[in-house]
This record gives C-alpha cells, sequence and structure tokens, in this order.
C-alpha cells in the first residue's frame, strides 16, 4: 500500500514537474511576443505621426497656394483648373502656350508700361529741346532785327543829313536794305518750315501719348469690371447679443483700436466689396488678442446680425495701412457743409493714411501716388464760387488716372468701412433700445397728473451676464 502512494506521489510530481515546464515556456513565448508587438506599436505610431505632420504641412501648402493664386481655400483642383484656363483665355491670349501663366504676363505688362514710360519721357525731352532751339533761333532772330532796324535808322538819319552830297549812298544802303530784308524773308521762311516740322513731329509724340493713355484707361477699366475683387473680410462675428452688442474675434495682437468701424456681411460672403452689406458696427472695447466688444450701428430687423457673419472695413487692415486720397466737397453727414477735416480724422482713426486731399479753399495737399489704395470723390462742386475746387478736382482726378488709383465715391466707402453718421433714425421693434426713450414730461397734462409728468421710469437695456470667451 506504502509503495502505490510512493508510484501515486512519483506520477503527480511528474505532472506537476511537466506542468510548470509547460508554463515556463509559455510565458516566456508570451514575454517575447508583447516585447516585440510594444516595438511594432510604437514604430506604427511614428510612422502615423509622420503621416499626419505630412498631411497637415501638405494642407498648409494648399491653402497657401490658394491665397497666392486668388482663389477660395476650399477650391479642389477643377475649380482652380477652370479659374486658371479662363484667365489665360482672357489675359493671356496672345502668349505662346508656354508663356502662358501669371508671371509671364505680369512681367509683359511690366516690361510694356516700361516701354511706355520711356518712350513719353523720351518724346517730352524732345519737346523740350525742341522748344529751346525754337527759342534760341527767335531771340537770334530778334537780336539781327534789332541790329539791321539799328542800322538801317542811322543810315536812314545821316542820309536825311547828308542827302545832297551823299545820294550814292543812299541808292548803296537802299541796296543793303533790299539784300538784307531777302535775307530775312529767307531765314524766316526757313523758321516757319522747321517749325511746321516740329509741330507735327510733336502731334504725331501727342497721338501715340494719347493712345499709349487709352490702352491703360481700357486696363483699368478691364481691372475694374473683374468678376472679383481679390479683397478678403478682415474677422468673424463670435457672439451677438439682443441689446445690439457684438463680439468678434480681433483684439490687441491684430492692432485693433476702440472706435473702429466694420460693415458686416453675410457668413458665406465671396467678395466683400461687391457683395451687398446687412449692418455696420462700432469696436467699444479691446477684450483680449483677438476678442473684442462692439456696438450694432446699423441693422436690418428682416436681415439681423449672426453669429458666424463676417466683417470687414475699407480702411483697416491687420498689420497694414492703407493710403487714400480725398477730393470734392466731403460731406458725410448731409448738412450741406464741408466735412473734409472729419474725414480726414475718421481714416486716420481706422488705420488709414490720407496722402493728398482737397482743401476748402481748393489747394491740393500732399501728393497722389502709385500707392494710393482709393481716390475718394465727394460732391462735385458744380457752383460759381467753386471754381479753384473744381480745378483741384481735376487736378486729383488726373493724377489719379495718371498713377492708375481706383476711384470710390464718398457714399460707398463711408458703407465699406461701416461709418453711420452721429445723427441716427431710432429703430423700433426687436433693434429697439430703452435709452433711446428716456423718461420726460408729457405733452398734455391728463387728469390725475395736471402737471403732465410722466409715470414711468426710464429704463436700462438688460446687460449680457457673461462675456464671451476669446476665440
Amino acid at each position: 500500500m506504502a509503495a502505490r502512494q510512493d508510484q501515486g506521489l512519483q506520477i503527480t510530481l511528474i505532472v506537476f514537474v511537466f506542468l510548470f515546464v509547460v508554463c515556463a515556456a509559455m510565458s516566456f513565448l508570451f514575454y517575447k511576443y508583447w516585447g516585440e508587438s510594444e516595438v511594432h506599436v510604437a514604430e506604427l505610431t511614428s510612422q502615423l505621426q509622420k503621416e499626419k505632420q505630412n498631411a497637415s504641412k501638405a494642407q498648409g501648402d494648399k491653402e497657401s497656394f490658394a491665397q497666392w493664386m486668388g482663389v477660395g481655400l476650399n477650391d479642389n483642383a477643377d475649380d482652380v483648373k477652370k479659374t486658371y484656363d479662363d484667365d489665360m483665355k482672357k489675359y493671356g491670349s496672345t502668349f505662346d502656350p508656354s508663356q502662358q501663366n501669371y508671371r509671364a504676363i505680369l512681367a509683359a505688362v511690366y516690361d510694356e508700361n516700361g516701354k511706355i514710360a520711356a518712350r513719353e519721357s523720351e518724346a517730352k525731352n524732345q519737346l523740350k529741346d525742341t522748344k529751346e532751339r525754337l527759342m534760341a533761333v527767335e531771340s537770334e532772330n530778334a537780336k539781327q532785327l534789332a541790329q539791321y532796324k539799328d542800322q538801317m535808322q542811322k543810315s536812314a538819319e545821316d542820309s536825311a543829313a547828308l542827302r545832297g552830297s551823299f545820294e550814292q549812298d543812299r541808292k548803296q544802303l537802299e541796296a543793303t536794305k533790299k539784300d538784307l530784308q531777302e535775307k530775312v524773308d529767307a531765314q524766316q521762311a526757313r523758321f516757319e518750315t522747321e517749325i511746321g516740322e516740329k509741330e507735327a513731329n510733336v502731334k504725331a509724340l501727342t497721338d501715340k501719348l494719347a493712345k499709349s493713355d487709352k490702352a491703360k484707361e481700357n486696363l483699368m477699366a478691364q481691372v475694374k469690371q473683374a468678376a472679383v475683387s481679390f479683397e478678403v473680410p478682415d474677422g468673424r462675428v463670435s457672439w451677438v447679443n439682443q441689446d445690439g452688442t457684438v463680439w468678434i474675434n480681433l483684439g490687441s495682437a491684430d492692432s485693433l483700436r476702440r472706435q473702429i468701424t466694420f460693415s458686416v456681411l453675410d457668413a458665406d460672403t465671396q467678395d466683400p466689396v461687391k457683395d451687398p452689406t446687412k449692418g455696420s458696427i462700432e469696436i467699444t472695447r479691446i477684450l483680449g488678442d483677438h476678442l473684442a466688444e462692439a456696438r450694432i450701428t446699423k441693422d436690418d430687423a428682416k436681415n439681423p446680425i449672426l453669429a458666424g457673419d463676417q466683417v470687414y472695413s475699407q480702411v483697416w487692415h491687420r498689420g497694414k495701412k492703407l493710403h487714400f486720397a480725398l477730393t470734392g466737397v466731403i460731406d458725410v453727414d448731409g448738412d450741406g457743409r464741408s466735412d473734409m477735416q472729419l474725414a480726414r480724422e475718421l481714416i486716420d482713426l481706422n488705420g488709414g493714411t490720407v496722402d493728398a486731399y482737397l482743401s476748402d479753399e481748393g489747394q491740393v495737399e500732399g501728393e497722389i501716388t502709385v500707392n494710393t489704395r482709393y481716390l475718394v470723390l465727394g460732391k462735385h462742386p458744380e457752383e460759381g464760387n467753386q471754381a479753384k475746387l473744381r480745378d483741384g478736382w481735376q487736378k486729383m482726378s488726373e493724377e489719379a488716372r495718371t498713377n492708375g488709383v481706383e476711384t470710390i465715391t464718398l457714399d460707398k466707402f463711408l458703407n465699406e468701412m461701416g461709418y453711420s453718421p452721429t445723427s441716427r433714425t431710432v429703430q423700433m421693434g426687436a433693434g429697439a433700445k430703452a435709452s433711446d426713450f428716456p423718461a420726460g414730461p408729457d405733452i398734455t397734462p391728463m387728469p390725475g397728473n395736471p402737471q403732465g409728468r410722466t409715470q414711468f421710469r426710464a429704463r436700462s437695456p438688460v446687460r449680457p451676464s457673461a462675456t464671451p470667451v476669446e476665440k
């Protein structure tokens, strides 16, 4: 019996040792496979990170190329190809297919403008040289005529004093006079011929210059008639409160200041210059790097300002000063008086620069250059005592055409800038404010109120419970 128990114990021990060896082998194999899996997962994670970085860089490159090309950031390759084909058909049809690209066309336009400017300069120099030569010839002719007249007068006096004894000398003097007159006539005829030739050259050069100006005007007209203006919105509305307060995603980091005004456009606006506006706002507080509070200065109850709408200013641009010129009678508030100083202060307040303006005395202050963005046209001076203002208007308009500066009316300029005059119409309905209806005396005394004073107190608009967080 003891032998059988020892034999069972040995069998149990053998089975236990066998199971221990099997478990140890399986543990070793599992640990080895687990280590290899961790290494493989780490490699896959690193590869996935690199792929994400490459995808992010590719997306950034795509958006940069879309911005440089002037197409939408979400346009696909077919849309960009269609825009390119339309541009090449319109602007590059005369170019060799190998040269049909934006850089080649811009380079050709630049070279042609340089040639036109060089020809214009050469023509002016030739005209100046011709005038100087003509003046020199006329001066010399006048001197010779003066000398001849002096000689004739002296000869006549001598002849009168010695007529009797010097008759022969008189005849000789007459002959000399005739010869001199013939020389003068011949020289005069030669001068007239030269003047005619020079005038013909001047006319030809003037015609050529006029054709060049016409070509430039046609090019500027094509630019103005372009389908898009390449202007982009400056920011977006982040939040709107019912009391007429809005918050936008621009702030101190964007060099934004109080009292800057913006026009408001729909969220899906593609061209802020050509698309209609739905209202305007004025910045009242700067709350953060990219957060500012503003009040609604103009709104449409049928098409209210909503979160996500875009804001745009004709004057203020993030990190960039735009240049403007003002001419005509600038009447901002419609009271019939000049508001030139107010318009200049508005442009300066909104971060712009006034290169030139027409003073109330008709004097052009400053100079329009190729860097001037717009010439803002006020009311044309048509009254009889505004002759100097009309001359200044004409001069600044010609300078704008010469430098390729686009013109814009005062009303459109103020509308796109989002500016509204101080005098305004009190709105009724959802856009009304309690502050627009202050408490005051009744017009007519009522029973129980013989003094004619209102029984109501002034109400204040409800302030927002919290300011939206910066986005």
